[in-house]
C-alpha cells in the first residue's frame, strides 16, 4: 500500500512540476485542485503543517475544491498547502488532490471526437480527460445494440451481483423467492442479484469517464513498457514475491501485465498455498490467485463454498508453483476473453462486445469494473500518465440524454402489489406481481368505480385506487407504488366503459388502375391459446393436481392448444422437471410466444411448497391453527384439503389418512376462490 501511494505521489508531483512551477512564486494566479480518491467513509486531513503527526485543522472529501499555494517535501511524502472551503489553511497530501486544468478549445482533438463519432455527453468529459492527460488515446466502440437491449439482457435475475444495501437488490422475477422471504442467492458470501437501477448505473460509461475509473476501459493487450516495479505498484505488498513471474508470464500470454496485477489484487484469493477448508482437507501448496472455479456449488461431487471448490479447481490443473498458476490463468484469461473481443474490464463484466452476448462474463459482481479500475488508476505512474494510454470506450445506440444516477442506499425495492380489485367486476389476466397491465369492461351505466390495492410492503405507497370517475370508451388508471427506496413501479388498469365516440366511416377505396395489383388481405391474428385438459380445475388458480406430479405430465394433461405452456417456481425460475409444487406459476404462451394467461398452482395438502404431503405439512398447519405461523396466499388455500374455506382439525385428519393410505385423494369437494 505504501509503495502504491508513493507512485501515485510522484505522478502527481511530476504533473505538479509540470503545471506549477513555482507554486510559491505565484501571486495573481490561483491554483486549484479536487480532492479524490478518497473511500467511502473516509477523509483527507488537513494538518497543521507537512507532518503525518501534526495537528488536523479540517477534514475533505471527495469533490471538494481547495486552492494550492505551493508544494513541499517532508517525510518522503509531497504535499500541497492549500486553502480549503471552509478557509482554513493547512497542508494535505498531494496524492488526493487533483489539479483543476482548464480544457482551450484544440481544433484537432475536436476533429478527433467528431471522426470517432462520440455522442456530445460523452465528449464534456473527455475533453477534460485530454486537458489534463493529452497523449491519451480514446477510441469510441459503437455496440450493436441498443442501450435499452443492453439493459434487459443484463438486469435478468442472477447476471450482475451485489451484497448490500437492501435498497441496491432485485426483487424482480426470478431474483426473489417469495414463498420463503429471501434474496435468490447467485453465489455463497451474500451475494444476489443486484437492482436494475445499479446495474443501468454500473453499466453506463459516462458515469466513469474521469482520470482513475476509466482504467476499466484500459485496452489490456500486452505492452513491452511494463515493469516488475510497476507490478509492485498495484499489487498488495504480500503478493510482490510473485511480481517477476507475472510479468513473465504476461509476456508469453500477450496480456496486460498490469492488467493481470490488478485482477489478483482484486481478487485477495485465500488460495495462495496454505489454504485448509473447513472440513480439514489441505490444498497446501495449490494457487489461484485469480479465483478460477471459486465458485460455490457441487460441481465436484459434495457441496462445497467458493473457496474451496477454487482450491480443488487449482489441484485439478497442476498449479502447485506460483508461476504454473500465473501462467495458465493468464493464458486462459487471454485466450477466453481478451483475444474474443473482451479486451477491456468492462467487456470481461458486460459482454456487449464478444462473442456469445451477454453471457461468458468473467465475474457476477456488477462493481467489479469500477473497482478494479480504480486500482489500477490509482496505482499509474507519472511515467504511465504520459505515454499514450489507449481506452476502448463503449457507445450504445439510442442512449438516454443524462447518465444514470446510483439509487440511494435506505429502504429497499419492494414496490409490488399482492392484488388490484375493481369492487364488481373482474380483470384479466389473473393478478400476477410481475404483470404490470390488465383490463375489463363495466356496464352502460357505471359512471365510477371503486379501485382498490393491496401492497406487499407495509410501508411502501400506492396512489391512483379510490373512487375513480370513468368517461365513455378507453379509461387507463395507473397505480403507482413506490418503495420506500425510491424505486417507483406501475400498474395500469384499462377500462373501457360504453359509449365512445363512433369512429368516421372510413371512405371508399378507389378500385386499382388496370394492371395494379390489389393489397394482400391482413395475415389473420394469432389464435388465442385454450386448455383442452379435463385433468385439472382452471379458474384463479390451477387445482386438482396431484401430489408429486411431474412437470411433464402436469403439463401434458393441461392438452394446450394453438400454444404453449411453461411452468415457473415461485423464484422465477423455469421448471422443466421435478414435482409441481405449490406456489408455482403456469404461464400460458400463443404461437407469437406472447404471454396471455398467468395461474398459480394449488396442491392441496402440499403446505410447505415442495411438492409431497407428509408430516411437515402437517405440521404446518397445526402451527396455522395455533396461530404460532400463519400462512397466506396459496399455501393456505392448499392447507384447506376439505374445501370449506377454513383451516382446522378435519383438514389435518383427511390429510392425515391420506398420508397413510386410506385416503386416495386430497382434492377437495368443493373448491372455494383462494
Amino acid at each position: 500500500m505504501k509503495r502504491r501511494l508513493l507512485a501515485l505521489y510522484l505522478s502527481l508531483c511530476l504533473l505538479a512540476t509540470c503545471l506549477l512551477p513555482a507554486l510559491s512564486a505565484f501571486a495573481a494566479t490561483t491554483v486549484t485542485g479536487t480532492v479524490f480518491g478518497i473511500d467511502e467513509g473516509h477523509k483527507l486531513y488537513v494538518r497543521q503543517s507537512a507532518s503525518t503527526g501534526a495537528t488536523v485543522l479540517d477534514k475533505l472529501f471527495n469533490g471538494d475544491i481547495v486552492t494550492i499555494h505551493e508544494t513541499v517535501e517532508a517525510g518522503g511524502i509531497t504535499w500541497y498547502k492549500i486553502t480549503t472551503h471552509n478557509n482554513i489553511v493547512g497542508y494535505s497530501s498531494s496524492a488526493y488532490i487533483k489539479l483543476n486544468v482548464t480544457y482551450q478549445t484544440n481544433e484537432e482533438f475536436e476533429a478527433y471526437l467528431t471522426a470517432q463519432k462520440f455522442p456530445e455527453d460523452y465528449k464534456v468529459k473527455l475533453r477534460q480527460l485530454w486537458a489534463e492527460h493529452p497523449t491519451w488515446v480514446f477510441k469510441a466502440q459503437h455496440l450493436s445494440m441498443t442501450w435499452a437491449t443492453a439493459l434487459k439482457e443484463e438486469q435478468k435475475a442472477l447476471k450482475n451481483a451485489i451484497t448490500q444495501p437492501d435498497s441496491w437488490k432485485s426483487m424482480e422475477y426470478g431474483a426473489y423467492n417469495w414463498s420463503t422471504g429471501t434474496y435468490a442467492p447467485v453465489d455463497s458470501g451474500g451475494w444476489v442479484t443486484a437492482a436494475p437501477a445499479v446495474v443501468a448505473y454500473y453499466m453506463d460509461p459516462r458515469n466513469f469517464l474521469d482520470d482513475v475509473y476509466i482504467f476499466q476501459f484500459e485496452d489490456l493487450q500486452y505492452s513491452d513498457e511494463h515493469t516488475v516495479e510497476g507490478v509492485k505498484a498495484i499489487l498488495p505488498s504480500r503478493y510482490d514475491q510473485y511480481a517477476e513471474d507475472l510479468l513473465k508470464a504476461a509476456k508469453e500470454t500477450k496480456v496486460s501485465a498490469y492488467f493481470l496485477a490488478t485482477r489478483m489484487a482484486q481478487e485477495g484469493s485465500k488460495i495462495d498455498g496454505t489454504w485448509v477448508d473447513p472440513d480439514g482437507v489441505s490444498y497446501k501448496g495449490y494457487y489461484n490467485f485469480f479465483n478460477y472455479g471459486a465458485y460455490a456449488g457441487s460441481q465436484y461431487g459434495a457441496y462445497h463454498g467458493a473457496v474451496t471448490n477454487g482450491a480443488i479447481y487449482a489441484k485439478n490443473q497442476g498449479w502447485d508453483s506460483p508461476y504454473k498458476c500465473l501462467r495458465g490463468s493468464a493464458e486462459k484469461i487471454g485466450n477466453n476473453y481478451i483475444n474474443k473481443g473482451q479486451n477491456t474490464l468492462y467487456y470481461q463484466k458486460f459482454n456487449v462486445a464478444g462473442e456469445n452476448l451477454y453471457n461468458h462474463q468473467y465475474m457476477t459482481n456488477v462493481q467489479a469494473p469500477a473497482s478494479e479500475g480504480k486500482i489500477r488508476g490509482n496505482s499509474v505512474t507519472a511515467e504511465e500518465k504520459a505515454s499514450a494510454l489507449t481506452f476502448l470506450i463503449p457507445v450504445y445506440k439510442e442512449m438516454q440524454t443524462e447518465p444514470t444516477v446510483l439509487p440511494g442506499k435506505t429502504g429497499n425495492n419492494n414496490n409490488f402489489l399482492d392484488s388490484i380489485t375493481v369492487e364488481g367486476y373482474k380483470l384479466s389476466p389473473t393478478f400476477d406481481r410481475y404483470t404490470m397491465e390488465y383490463t375489463g369492461e363495466v356496464g352502460e351505466e357505471v359512471k365510477e368505480i371503486k379501485l382498490s390495492a393491496v401492497k406487499n410492503f407495509a410501508d411502501a405507497t400506492v396512489s391512483g385506487t379510490g373512487t375513480i370517475k370513468l368517461k365513455p370508451g378507453e379509461n387507463t388508471i395507473p397505480i403507482t407504488v413506490t418503495a420506500t427506496s425510491g424505486q417507483v413501479r406501475v400498474y395500469t388498469v384499462i377500462l373501457t366503459a360504453p359509449g365512445g365516440e363512433e369512429q368516421p366511416d372510413t371512405p371508399d377505396k378507389p378500385d386499382p388502375e388496370p394492371g395494379e395489383p390489389d393489397q394482400p388481405p391482413a395475415p389473420p391474428p394469432t389464435p388465442t391459446p385454450t386448455l383442452t385438459g379435463t385433468t385439472y380445475s382452471v379458474a384463479e388458480a390451477v387445482s386438482g393436481v396431484a401430489p408429486e406430479t411431474a412437470v411433464a405430465d402436469f403439463i401434458k394433461n393441461l392438452g394446450v392448444k394453438d400454444g404453449t405452456a411453461s411452468l415457473q417456481a415461485a423464484d422465477g425460475k423455469d421448471k422443466t422437471s421435478g414435482a409441481v409444487v405449490t406456489g408455482d406459476i403456469l404461464r400460458i404462451y400463443n404461437n407469437d410466444r406472447v404471454e396471455c394467461k398467468s395461474y398459480p398452482v394449488v396442491v392441496h395438502g402440499d403446505v410447505n411448497g415442495d411438492g409431497k404431503v407428509n408430516s411437515q405439512d402437517l405440521r404446518r398447519a397445526q402451527r396455522h391453527i395455533l396461530g404460532a405461523a400463519a400462512l397466506n396466499g396459496y399455501f393456505l388455500t392448499a392447507a384447506d384439503v376439505n374445501g370449506d374455506g377454513k383451516i382446522n382439525s378435519q383438514d389435518l385428519r383427511r390429510s392425515q389418512r391420506f398420508i397413510l393410505g386410506s385416503l386416495s385423494s386430497l382434492q377437495p369437494t368443493q373448491q372455494t376462490n383462494p
